[in-house]
């Protein structure tokens, strides 16, 4: 049986490009669920998210980041 993958969805705010504006999780964030809050750096989000297997996709204000589930 496949496993959907993991994915967090970022945008980012309009009233500042370097915060989160919104977000959503399918699957798990793992431990960057500290830095998903609404206004916080997207930056270390970021971080975070690559430091534990996600991928990234981003084009504008939307950032996709998925990693397979095992």
């Amino acid at each position: 049986m496949t496993r959907f993958p993991d994915v967090v969805i970022i945008v980012r705010s309009k009233k500042n490009f370097a915060n989160i504006g919104k977000f959503r999780i399918m699957g798990s964030a793992g431990p960057c669920r500290r830095f998903l809050k609404v206004g916080a750096p997207v930056r270390d989000l970021i971080l975070c998210l690559l430091q534990n297997g996600f991928t990234a996709s981003e084009q504008g204000d939307v950032g996709v980041f998925y990693r397979p589930r095992k």
